[in-house]
């Protein structure tokens, strides 16, 4: 019989979930960030999907830091047919931001992240214009996540130490 054994004693701590019963202190800054309104359907898409991750219970009512988010989309045409018209794509997601103390106005925390995806087109405009959407979707599910990474892991590394 195999017993699979956790990482004991290591210095291991979730970086979201609960640790002993308490809220983790990443978690918790997390859930005190105020996301800026982005510019265009997909920026406020983008912010949604940022706000459901950072702060699930819904936006603070006194939050403690602001983040601003720049956002820049391509999709361009990969492969095309014996007749010019574009059978894949590629949607491309870039992202700035900054993480601000509201109190301070001092920036903490900048970064950039990116995401991709590729498509396929289909006959029928409506089915290339659902694509486009799935992909969208895609990317910024994806670039929401990868910021809240960025953001929680600095916020455990900026802590000092116990």
């Amino acid at each position: 019989m195999l017993v699979a054994l956790g990482p004991v004693g290591c210095g291991f701590h979730p970086l979201y979930g609960r640790t002993g019963g308490s809220e983790s202190p990443a978690a918790a800054d997390l859930a005190a960030i105020r996301v800026l309104g982005i510019e265009d359907r997909a920026g406020q898409q983008l912010r949604n999907s940022l706000i459901q991750r950072l702060t699930p219970l819904g936006e603070p009512a006194t939050p403690r830091y602001v983040l601003d988010v720049k956002m820049y989309e391509t999709l361009e045409g990969q492969a095309e047919s014996s007749d010019g018209k574009s059978t894949v794509g590629r949607m491309t997601l870039r992202c700035s931001y900054a993480l601000s103390d509201i109190q301070t106005g001092k920036s903490l925390k900048m970064g950039t992240a990116r995401s991709l995806a590729s498509m396929r087109y289909l006959g029928p405009r409506y089915a290339s214009v659902a694509a486009e959407r799935d992909t969208e979707e895609r990317v910024i599910t994806d670039m929401a996540e990868e910021i809240r990474s960025a953001l929680a892991a600095w916020f455990v590394s900026s802590r000092p130490a116990k």
